[in-house]
């Protein structure tokens, strides 16, 4: 497999259980989460000439397709993830972990809100993944984080900073 190729196929990957995971957070799923679902779908579609992205993207396609997203679906779509991971694994774990966060950021943002449970969890997540505290743009992420919930709720402006730094991470204007 041509190298770019594959670079590409484990960046969608990573990004997919990112954004599954994001979307799963608060345990709810809205219309504007199953488009972002929907969009990753139509974005990825061309990288499915070969092996072994074609056989994983036709299992999530078919799942996403249906219209009807709701937990039973993130719990199914989590275990093609699952299934797949193997064929996607990068050879650096950070670049791996950095290209999930940015899928959880986009699933976070996708419903139009970002709550403080979903921030805990996002603390949570960055906490246990503390060996990319001196990467960037995760050390400035999670300072955000941390300051949003230090002061026990998600005000106009940690809401603003957080949106600008997810979006900044996203590469979306």
């Amino acid at each position: 497999m041509e190298t770019n190729f594959l670079t590409q196929t484990q960046v969608a990957f990573h990004n997919l259980n990112g954004l599954v995971n994001g979307i799963a957070i608060d345990g709810r799923i809205t219309r504007n989460e199953y488009e972002a679902l929907k969009a990753w779908c139509h974005t990825h579609e061309g990288l499915c000439s070969q092996e072994p992205f074609n056989s994983f993207f036709e299992e999530i396609s078919t799942k996403v397709k249906t219209g009807n997203v709701g937990s039973e679906e993130i719990y199914e779509l989590k275990e093609i993830l699952k299934k797949h991971a193997l064929n996607f694994e990068e050879k650096d774990k950070t670049k791996a972990d950095l290209h999930f966060l940015q899928g959880v950021c986009y699933g976070i943002m996708a419903d139009g809100d970002i709550n403080k449970y979903e921030i805990e969890m996002l603390k949570k997540w960055m906490d246990e993944n503390n060996q990319l505290s001196e990467t960037y743009p995760f050390n400035e992420i999670y300072e955000v984080v941390a300051t949003a919930i230090s002061k026990g709720k998600i005000d106009s402006e940690e809401y603003k900073e957080l949106v600008k730094y997810f979006k900044e991470f996203m590469k979306i204007e």
